[in-house]
């Protein structure tokens, strides 16, 4: 049996076990099974402008509301799937995003422009600039352990401060501190680890922020986990259940788990690849979000293309899908009232999840700028295996693909010098028997398996019963 093996673009060469292709999948023990599409309600509307940060959000009756910003808005998505606008006339800076943080019944949110302000998400009504003393323009928020700490504060990108614990608009009294770092670089961006840990990223430094053995005093002590590594930028850092993943300054994939040191999850597996995908330059512009429900950790490397990785088996995949942006998207609950048209022409069933409403799953907001939840029908897969060698000139006759798709065609790649590209021939269905016919010849050879969008389909792992005959002396 011929294994499809890993995706691994960094591993040149023949026979080396790793597929060269694994896309519109995801990683499972022994292959790959299906992702899903993107499912955008039925009436949903257009953000309107290009997204600048988002969050969702729990409230404390147990709903879950979305809120986007634009350059000159923040929105919140209602039951219509319409946005009602929290806050117009805003300047977001070129290239920057909104950072979102939820404290309470507030939804913080900042940018260098347009400073630090709260929004009570449960009263409505404002957002309002920050009192207490709090710093004016922040470039990023994070709350950990019930303090709210703001990097990059009043044109000092290197200016951290944190609040009063449990008081977002205390910054003077009561534990509230801060720091100026003198190494490291830039303040990028801060992530909460849970159990009193967070994790504080600079252009060149990864400190840990450790509450409960401070000094006294004070609330949380500060350590250094990492010097020369940093982030290359806010956006291109996300965190969940202890973990954070994040690109770095300068390039690669890191991961980061509370106490420990970062780890490189690219190296010689996909880092020379994303090289050649993203330019230096361009590294901040690369969104990461968490899945869970996969346990994948995707990073949206331009409009069309997403590299995911696995959490568990620690391997990657890549998705072909037109995005704006990546959240974890929860859906309002939705009454009739509030559908349009007749129940009969609505492309969602009237019992799909996103109209009952509930806690996020991973979604986007698709190049129409619609909300879209990764909640379809599987996505088109195209799966190749690594280059093999036949041991000379071979004719290939059949082969069998260890899938349980059974409407995927399989089509065989051969060329007689490593040099030169590999030729596909036409896919072709399965036989009864689950066999393919193949009429192909070469010294080099691979295998590939397309499966078309919407095919019902569980795995596929490889193929198996390859018969061919010498060719050549």
């Amino acid at each position: 049996m011929i294994n499809w093996g890993p995706w691994r673009p960094d591993a040149g060469g023949p026979d080396t076990g790793f597929a060269q292709t694994a896309d519109g999948v995801l990683p499972q023990t022994g292959g790959y099974g299906p992702m899903n599409s993107g499912v955008t309600p039925s009436g949903a509307v257009s953000l309107g402008d290009d997204p600048r940060g988002g969050i969702a959000i729990q409230r404390t009756d147990g709903g879950w509301q979305d809120y986007f910003a634009t350059a000159a808005k923040i929105r919140v998505l209602n039951s219509s799937y319409d946005w009602d606008d929290i806050e117009t006339g805003r300047a977001v800076t070129s290239g920057d995003d909104v950072s979102f943080a939820l404290f309470g019944t507030k939804l913080l949110n900042t940018d260098t422009a347009d400073g630090f302000k709260a929004y009570d998400y449960e009263a409505g009504g404002t957002n309002d600039a920050v009192g207490g003393g709090a710093p004016t323009a922040v470039r990023s928020l994070c709350v950990c352990n019930n303090v709210v700490f703001a990097l990059d504060c009043d044109s000092n990108n290197r200016r951290m401060e944190s609040s009063a614990q449990g008081n977002h608009a205390n910054w003077t009294t009561q534990g509230a501190d801060g720091k100026t770092f003198e190494d490291g670089g830039a303040l990028i961006g801060m992530r909460d680890l849970r159990n009193g840990l967070g994790v504080i990223f600079q252009e060149s430094a990864v400190r840990l922020v450790q509450f409960g053995a401070a000094p006294t005093g004070a609330l949380y002590t500060i350590t250094k986990a990492a010097d020369g590594l940093g982030a290359a930028s806010d956006r291109a850092i996300a965190a969940f259940n202890g973990t954070a993943h994040f690109v770095a300054n300068g390039g690669g994939l890191y991961e980061y788990s509370a106490g420990g040191n970062p780890i490189p999850i690219g190296d010689q597996k996909v880092n020379t690849w994303l090289a050649g995908q993203v330019a230096a330059s361009d590294l901040g512009t690369i969104q990461t979000a968490v899945d869970p429900s996969r346990k994948m950790t995707w990073f949206r490397l331009n409009s069309s293309l997403l590299l995911g990785y696995h959490w568990i088996i620690r391997e990657f995949v890549t998705v072909s899908v037109s995005t704006s942006a990546l959240l974890r998207l929860a859906t309002p609950a939705v009454t009739i009232d509030d559908l349009t048209g007749f129940v009969d022409d609505l492309d969602v069933a009237i019992d799909s999840l996103d109209y009952q409403g509930g806690s996020p799953a991973f979604g986007s907001l698709g190049s129409d700028l619609k909300i879209s939840r990764f909640t379809g029908t599987p996505l088109a897969a195209d799966i190749r295996s690594c280059i093999l060698s036949a041991g000379g000139s071979q004719r290939f006759n059949r082969a069998t693909p260890i899938s349980d798709a059974s409407g995927s065609l399989l089509s065989i790649g051969t060329t007689d010098s490593l040099s030169s590209a590999l030729s596909y021939s036409t896919g072709k269905a399965r036989w009864d028997d689950g066999t393919v016919d193949l009429d192909d010849r070469g010294r080099y050879f691979a295998f590939r398996e397309t499966i078309s969008a919407g095919a019902t389909w569980t795995y596929s792992n490889g193929i198996d019963n390859v018969q061919s005959n010498s060719d050549a002396p």
